[in-house]
């Protein structure tokens, strides 16, 4: 009977780890973001987020939903950047701006706000949705970016694990919530495959 029930467990494992990571060409992702993630030392924070996105089957493009709330203070970016879990890593991708004093602007001109979706004047919490092509891919040549030509590497990037969300505030200017972006070979993360 033991027997019996071990390989039904197995088989039963098996198909739902078959459901869990099968992927029909798109890439999808839903991870929850927190200063916990944040690196390379963690952030005590309310804020949290959630990050949810879809490749498109030729990798063309990122269909992105980006929440965050709670912060401790106004969000100010935030980006995609290559690196391990518990590095820091170059931003790839910009998810949102803002306007501000002394900050970088996004060099793509198609970057939403990240009050895009905020109550005026409080950009602790808000929603911020878009697409990413490769126009959208900041050069980095010390990682082999060279432009968009490299679209596909940094796909390949995300679809591997080896990238991160960030949320940059005013206050926490290296980052007050952060994931990883996961292939669900990580614990921690929620995701949807």
């Amino acid at each position: 009977m033991k027997r019996v029930i071990m390989v039904g467990a197995a088989v039963i494992a098996v198909a739902t780890s078959g459901l869990a990571f099968s992927d029909d060409g798109n890439g999808k992702f839903r991870e929850v973001l927190s200063g916990l993630k944040e690196a390379p030392q963690i952030v005590l924070t309310t804020g949290s987020g959630t990050f949810e996105a879809t490749i498109s089957k030729d990798g063309s493009e990122i269909d992105y939903v980006l929440t965050f709330e709670n912060l401790k203070s106004d969000a100010r970016q935030a980006h995609i950047h290559l690196g391990w879990p518990q590095s820091n890593g170059s931003v790839v991708l910009w998810l949102c701006d803002s306007d501000g004093p002394g900050l970088p602007a996004s060099p793509v001109a198609s970057t939403p706000l990240c009050s895009q979706n905020s109550a005026p004047g409080d950009i602790k919490s808000g929603r911020v949705e878009g697409t990413l092509t490769a126009a959208d891919l900041v050069a980095v040549p010390a990682n082999g970016i060279a432009g968009s030509a490299d679209f596909g590497n940094v796909v390949a990037a995300i679809r591997s694990g080896l990238t991160y969300v960030n949320v940059h505030t005013a206050n926490i200017g290296a980052g007050e919530i952060r994931s990883q972006l996961s292939r669900g070979d990580e614990q921690g993360h929620q995701h949807n495959h």
